[in-house]
């Protein structure tokens, strides 16, 4: 019998409530949310809620992480709760998990999904995703082996708040990060590396010079699209803020920058962008804004 989307789930939690695992679990944790770096992480848009990143913990701890003696907790939860034929089938199908920037390149609605890495096809059986997501969207994702042709989708999977253009699709493996990676790029901080020079976030004190910064940035790099008045952004944000749909906002930005070269890139812009979201006064909030809140909260 091979693995479906139930059994995984049940083996993600196995990894998440076995008391066999607790102190190397919170171990991991703290290593995979940098509690011990320094700074602060500041989420992007859609990345910092808490089911999310608890989902993305779980698929990384879950299919990633490796114990000590080289196993991944998914495959020491297989061996638990299964036996026999049933039990090589799903390590085999464990220890062949990846995790992988993938585009959707094609959707059947009800059934799943074609995800697509430059020449790799993958064939995803899953309804939930096949409701909701569409050709040319872009998944971050733990893919899973199962049968001759087909993959299960595991925990933690994300969409990609921004568009990619064809010409990064053709070289989308350049642009694959692994999960710890990935995270740190949602929490807005790096440490400073070859690959990943460390990243200076903005932080201004009122909405006027938040704008002000994005404006210059926009200016010189010729990008006329998000050169506006602090009253239009005020607008646009609050527009995205009473929305249901959480990604928005970030795909509104990544839509006016059009075509990047790096994930690098779009990472200023969306910095730039939650900069001037963070000092928007909220109505609901008293006219405060996110970073008026933090600062009282501070004191």
């Amino acid at each position: 019998m091979t693995l479906n989307t139930s059994m995984v789930e049940q083996l993600a939690e196995w990894c998440l409530q076995s008391d066999t695992l607790s102190d190397v679990r919170a171990t991991a944790r703290r290593d995979f949310f940098g509690y011990d770096e320094p700074g602060e992480a500041h989420y992007i848009q859609g990345g910092g809620d808490v089911t999310s990143r608890e989902r993305r913990f779980l698929g990384w701890f879950a299919l990633t992480f490796k114990l000590p003696d080289g196993r991944s907790p998914a495959e020491v939860a297989a061996a638990d709760m299964l036996s026999g034929s049933d039990l090589n089938s799903a390590i085999d199908s464990i220890k062949g998990s990846r995790y992988v920037l993938a585009m959707v390149a094609m959707v059947t609605p009800g059934r799943g999904l074609v995800l697509k890495l430059e020449k790799e096809e993958f064939i995803v059986d899953n309804r939930q995703l096949s409701r909701f997501l569409n050709r040319d969207e872009a998944l971050y994702t733990h893919i899973i082996p199962v049968g001759r042709h087909g993959w299960l989708i595991g925990p933690g999977w994300l969409q990609w708040p921004m568009h990619i253009m064809p010409g990064m699709q053709a070289h989308l493996k350049k642009f694959q990060l692994n999960p710890i990676d990935m995270e740190r790029l949602l929490q807005q901080r790096f440490e400073s590396s070859i690959d990943h020079p460390k990243v200076e976030l903005p932080r201004d004190s009122s909405l006027e010079a938040a704008v002000a910064r994005m404006t210059k940035e926009a200016e010189a790099e010729g990008c006329p699209t998000l050169i506006m008045t602090h009253a239009q952004w005020q607008k646009l944000v609050l527009l995205h803020m009473n929305s249901s749909q959480i990604n928005d906002f970030s795909k509104e930005i990544v839509k006016r920058v059009g075509s990047v070269n790096s994930v690098e890139e779009i990472n200023k812009w969306l910095g730039l962008a939650m900069n001037i979201w963070n000092n928007t006064p909220q109505p609901d909030r008293g006219g405060k804004s996110a970073f008026e809140m933090r600062r009282e909260f501070d004191i």
